[in-house]
């Protein structure tokens, strides 16, 4: 699939919407991403046919990039969005469902997805910045999703613990059968990153086969490309593999931010959940945690009504809100 020849344009018109509608905080984030993934290199453009729509007026100005991803048959994306005014922006929103309905034949559509990125899609219900990889917006973007036909379609939550120390106790007493104590533990090795990469990249690609909708399952070069500027890869004291016999069967992926400890992804293979072996990550990286001296535990994006965020956990408040949206044609 050749790359589309509009990434150059809708980046310029993606800054220039930003630097009018996002604060001091958070303007240089969303910029960072629009200028990491709207490049030819990125190898989301090998899987989507796309059509960027625009308008720049007297009433405002607003960008979206409506997307096919032949790896998501019947499914519509709508993505790379900003807007001056909700008027405008819920505009350009109609006009990309229009060509994803007329010209592909489509009847879902859902956003604020950008592609293959696995963070900074969704809307955050706040207009700030608070853990590293939600997304950055003004809330009242969704105000032009919403004139544009668009209900809320998942509910995403990120919770906050100042009493985690009280959580590893428990642990500690939900311990794993004894089957279990073969397995062990081993830290991301940071000198050889891309071997650990490829684990872990075969393990999500497992345990998270379709964690949405508009999820894809990515390839590994997209994998690659969306940790290239990552050094190290993962925090070697936070990031752990579990095995059993020497191959890895669970991860944990966290790392402290700001005297907190964030808690981004954890999962294991499907034999063996619901036998307390995810304690056992947990435990590992909240131990280290109170080793460091860090203030609280954050619990990252947890999709409403998973495994996770069904884990009762005590002392654990929802911090930040975040959805997605989806419109039939």
């Amino acid at each position: 699939m050749s790359k589309p020849s509009f990434l150059n344009s809708s980046l310029k018109q993606l800054n220039a919407i930003t630097e009018q509608t996002h604060n001091k905080e958070t303007l240089p984030i969303a910029k960072s991403i629009w200028q990491k993934h709207l490049q030819p290199q990125n190898p989301l453009w090998n899987f989507v046919t796309a059509q960027p729509f625009s308008i720049e007026s007297s009433e405002g100005s607003a960008h979206v990039i409506a997307m096919v991803d032949k790896r998501l048959p019947g499914i519509g994306l709508v993505g790379f969005f900003a807007c001056t005014d909700t008027s405008v922006g819920s505009k350009v929103l109609e006009q990309a469902c229009q060509w994803l309905k007329e010209k592909q034949g489509i009847k879902d559509v859902y956003g604020p997805i950008n592609g293959t990125i696995t963070r900074d899609y969704r809307f955050n219900l706040s207009d700030d910045y608070k853990v590293p990889g939600e997304p950055v917006n003004p809330a009242w973007y969704i105000e032009a999703f919403q004139e544009a036909g668009f209900k809320v379609f998942n509910r995403y939550v990120t919770g906050i613990s100042k009493h985690y120390k009280l959580f590893i106790k428990l642990l500690a007493l939900q311990k794993p059968a004894q089957e279990y104590s073969r397995l062990t533990l081993r830290p991301f090795n940071t000198s050889r990153q891309m071997d650990d990469l490829k684990i872990y990249h075969e393990l999500m690609n497992a345990i998270f086969p379709s964690t949405s909708i508009y999820c894809p399952v990515l390839s590994w070069e997209e994998r690659v490309y969306n940790v290239a500027d990552h050094d190290p890869i993962f925090d070697p004291d936070y990031s752990y593999f579990l095995e059993d016999k020497g191959n890895a069967i669970g991860f944990i992926v966290a790392y402290p931010y700001k005297q907190n400890l964030i808690v981004k992804t954890i999962g294991l293979l499907p034999e063996y959940r619901n036998k307390n072996l995810s304690g056992i990550l947990i435990k590992k990286v909240h131990d280290q945690a109170e080793k460091d001296d860090l203030k609280a535990a954050i619990y990252s994006t947890i999709r409403v009504g998973n495994a996770v965020y069904k884990m009762k956990r005590p002392g654990v408040k929802v911090y930040r809100k975040y959805i997605t949206m989806h419109k039939h044609l």
